[in-house]
């Protein structure tokens, strides 16, 4: 199943779960495969998704395709 870029609540939905799973749960390793599969999205939404988090300073690439939670994040409220 793909995802439109303009649909807003479908976005808002792979938002809320890629936060949920990644920074608040603290999902330790991620993987293009693995954000594909668990969203139900193109492996290039998955790309954007990890760049953002990698801008974001929330996650960092630790080997070629695995990125790893940075440890040092704030527990969520």
């Amino acid at each position: 199943m793909g995802i439109e870029r303009r649909q807003k609540g479908r976005r808002a939905e792979v938002v809320r779960a890629v936060v949920d799973h990644v920074v608040h749960k603290g999902e330790t390793t991620v993987t293009l495969e693995g954000l594909q599969d668990f969203l139900h999205i193109p492996v290039e939404a998955a790309g954007r998704i990890v760049n953002s988090l990698v801008n974001a300073g929330i996650v960092r690439e630790v080997r070629s395709g695995l990125w790893q939670r940075v440890g040092d994040l704030p527990p969520a409220s």
